[in-house]
């Protein structure tokens, strides 16, 4: 059962917050960890729970849409591919929201270098999960209505004139 609104699938939709948010919680927690700013990591510690409450929904949405997109063609192993990439994905960040519960004010050298390398591998993660989830859309057509109607003109047909630029 895929999710829509307004006949539109809602996973392409909502799976742009959790990429935008994540990626820019690594930043400013990185940037914060350079510059020894807290606030900078505790603008990225929301970012982080942000982006891991709407991955757990874009996750959901794709989940349940899986049907419809192998039902339109699309092969399920590259689905099952995206799918596990995205569910290994959240789990590193939130191993990562997890671990900086745990150390919380207590941050040593040791604890920071987990840290980053955890939060670069959730981002080469995130990007792979991605990829992936554009090669279903832009190889195998996920979501993309693939017939065409009569009105739609064929794309090697050249353009004709509606009358409408003719001057008086």
């Amino acid at each position: 059962m895929e999710i829509r609104v307004f006949g539109h699938p809602v996973h392409p939709v909502v799976v742009h917050f959790p990429i935008a948010l994540l990626f820019t919680a690594v930043f400013f927690e990185i940037f914060g960890f350079w510059a020894q700013r807290e606030s900078y990591r505790q603008f990225g510690l929301w970012l982080l729970i942000l982006g891991l409450i709407s991955g757990i929904i874009a996750s959901a949405v794709g989940f349940w849409g899986e049907k419809a997109v192998v039902a339109a063609g699309v092969p399920e192993k590259a689905v099952d591919r995206h799918e596990f990439l995205a569910v290994i994905t959240l789990a590193v960040f939130t191993l990562l929201l997890f671990f900086r519960w745990r150390v919380r004010d207590r941050w040593s050298v040791r604890n920071r270098t987990f840290y980053v390398i955890l939060a670069v591998l959730g981002v080469l993660l995130l990007g792979t999960t991605g990829y992936f989830g554009g090669d279903l859309v832009y190889r195998y057509g996920a979501g993309v209505q693939r017939q065409a109607t009569a009105s739609t003109p064929s794309p090697d047909a050249a353009p004709t004139s509606t009358g409408h630029d003719k001057r008086d």
